[in-house]
């Protein structure tokens, strides 16, 4: 039989370990970080998501390092199945998020949440539960009748030793893996012009195009020289696919958020504490005609060296910028824009209800002194009727375009019939 080299053996379960280590100290990190900008930008739900479903594909390598075993071979699949659900089809989900929001054409745009994310990939995890419940179910059957699921393999040297037989469901779960990714990779084509934020999608398609060329290449070397290959050096095949494979999208996916997150923090540091001077022109500080008003400083040096001045000056300063800015910003929206209403609520120019008061007040004139004339032999004084006008849109303090000029109607059909309720009131008094 052949024998194993523990040493070996050892060294590759002690990499294992500290990697799986390090997993779990990212998901402490992440979950610390989870306010930041670069790491609540990623979801950082998935984040943890896909920590964790590395973490059980490295324990993948951590139970192959026993002897074969029915347990043992049972196992296995397991972790690897489940852990590469967890990991890559969060990966996936989020590159189809990234799909929608950059996709969607409708009016209304549709969100994804990380809940309905999470909910998808709980639906994922239950149909690979279902499916690998099913192979053990198969495979506890099989045991029943007197089917070893351990074979004997004969290595190049005529070594022999024991190993987990390959079944038909193996190549279904493998061939299935490979659908996984390939439906990634294209979604990572399809999205490939969106813009995310920390070039996060370029990141994602790179894990998933590095875990099917790996595991492709893989899955083909194991076919060829799985019955000849001797344990030790499958274990270490297993190890050097769990490195290429999950280290790699740990660092691909994980390294540039941290280094964007300690780049901001070094970079707001630096600003915070670093002491230089500028040159500031005059200009800046005089009083100024501008949108917010005038600026009241009375600055005169050209030259200012920032950190002697006080700090409630240039947040005074600042704030005024900023003012200014944002009133800029709204006027220049609004300047010409055809899809913003003159006028609040998009209501009717005032001149078509004027047309209609002028129009009902002449009548109502014309009404009353018939009615006066009549009962007094046209000799009873009456008083001038009043109108008080409501306040026209342009009148109204939350105007503010101001008055306008530009739509010119002309009396409306429907004041001149006298319908309709004016917006104007009438105080008339007769004297006895």
């Amino acid at each position: 039989m052949a024998r194993h080299d523990y040493l070996l053996r050892t060294v590759v379960l002690g990499v294992q370990i500290l990697c799986m280590c390090v997993t779990v100290v990212l998901a402490i990190v992440v979950f610390t970080q989870r306010k930041c900008k670069t790491i609540a930008s990623g979801m950082w739900t998935i984040l943890e998501t896909i920590l964790l479903g590395i973490f059980i594909l490295y324990s993948t390598v951590v139970v192959r390092f026993f002897d074969p075993s029915v347990e043992q071979c049972l196992l296995e699949p397991w972790c690897r199945e489940l852990g590469f659900v967890i990991c890559y089809g969060a990966i996936i989900l989020k590159l189809y998020r990234i799909l929608i929001e950059f996709r969607t054409r409708k009016a209304h745009r549709w969100v994804v949440r990380d809940k309905d994310l999470l909910k998808y990939l709980l639906g994922m995890v239950l149909v690979v539960f279902g499916y690998m419940a099913a192979w053990t179910a198969t495979n506890l059957n099989f045991i029943q009748e007197n089917y070893d699921v351990i074979t004997i393999g004969t290595t190049y040297e005529g070594l022999q030793f024991l190993a987990c037989k390959a079944l038909w469901w193996d190549y279904v779960t493998e061939t299935g893996e490979i659908l996984i990714l390939v439906f990634g990779i294209h979604l990572s084509y399809a999205c490939r012009n969106a813009t995310t934020q920390f070039q996060e999608r370029r990141f994602l398609c790179l894990a998933i195009v590095v875990e099917a060329t790996v595991s492709g290449a893989f899955y083909v070397l194991r076919i060829v020289y799985s019955r000849s290959l001797h344990p030790d050096y499958s274990f270490l095949a297993y190890f050097t696919r769990s490195q290429l494979t999950s280290t790699v999208v740990l660092l691909v996916i994980f390294t540039p958020k941290l280094w964007y997150q300690h780049k901001q923090v070094t970079d707001s540091r630096g600003t915070r504490h670093y002491d230089y001077s500028c040159r500031i022109p005059v200009d800046a500080f005089k009083p100024q005609d501008g949108i917010t008003g005038t600026n009241s400083s009375d600055v005169d040096v050209g030259e200012i060296n920032l950190a002697d001045m006080n700090p409630e000056d240039i947040r005074a300063e600042l704030k005024r910028l900023y003012t200014q800015l944002e009133v800029l910003k709204n006027k220049t929206i609004r300047a010409d824009n055809p899809h913003i209403s003159k006028r609040r609520g998009g209501r009717k120019v005032a001149h078509r209800r004027f047309s209609l008061q002028q129009a009902l007040h002449h009548r109502h004139q014309r009404c009353s002194t018939r009615h006066h004339g009549a009962a007094g032999g046209g000799a009873t004084d009456h008083e001038t009727t009043e109108a008080e006008v409501s306040r026209t849109p342009e009148d109204s303090v939350c105007s503010i375009e101001g008055p306008s000029a530009i739509y010119n109607d002309g009396p409306s059909t429907f004041s001149e019939v006298g319908y309709g309720t004016p917006n104007v009131s009438y105080r008339v008094s007769h004297k006895q």
